[in-house]
């Protein structure tokens, strides 16, 4: 059977903060599965702004886009995936400015056919410390991707740090569970995926 290929998307201006450092971990796991993994910083690249051309008139809103910019080279690795990894940092109890200009030019992919369809989408949304927002930001970005086409799996909208609870001597403390849960994460969705690909599941 054909790798599963699965793209990590990095929605902070911080290439080696922790959202990178988790993403980078699900990859690890992932490819020692057998996955062809790679992944991106949105911040390597010049994305500009959607211009709204859906506004005017959904058909004057096509695949490629009309802006000539990078991404013109983010597209095809899209397009080439089975997996698609939204990661973000929390601002404003939100993702960051990065990752939804990212998610606004993706539009085109779906008033041209839903071109993501029967994908697979996780969506992970990334606090240092105890901060509002970090569930409300992941179900943005997984309402994005499941709007584009994309299957969003069971524990596939996630965030971090986790809840928090009292240890034996009544200490609050972080109970992360995803980083307790990525290795099963991680071979649940490329069971999922390989799944998919032998089923030649379609919408």
């Amino acid at each position: 059977m054909a790798k599963i290929t699965i793209i990590a998307i990095n929605g902070s201006p911080r290439k080696n903060g922790k959202t990178a450092e988790l993403l980078k971990k699900f990859l690890v796991l992932l490819k020692r599965k057998g996955a062809k993994t790679t992944f991106l910083n949105l911040s390597d690249y010049k994305i500009n702004h959607c211009l709204g051309c859906y506004s005017k008139s959904p058909s004057a809103c096509k695949f490629p886009c009309v802006q000539k910019d990078d991404m013109q080279k983010i597209y095809p690795l899209l397009l080439a995936s089975d997996v698609i990894i939204l990661g973000s940092p929390i601002y404003w109890f939100n993702m960051s400015g990065l990752m939804k200009n990212f998610i606004d030019r993706l539009t085109c992919l779906a008033t041209s056919g839903y071109l993501l369809e029967n994908k697979v989408g996780l969506s992970l949304a990334v606090s240092s410390e105890n901060e509002g927002g970090r569930v409300s930001a992941s179900l943005s970005m997984a309402s994005a991707l499941n709007h584009l086409g994309l299957l969003i799996p069971p524990y596939g909208i996630l965030y971090f740090p986790g809840r928090e609870k009292l240890n034996q001597k009544g200490k609050v403390i972080w109970d992360n569970w995803l980083t307790n849960e990525m290795p099963k994460i991680s071979n649940n969705l490329i069971k999922l995926c390989q799944f998919l690909k032998k089923a030649k599941f379609q919408w």
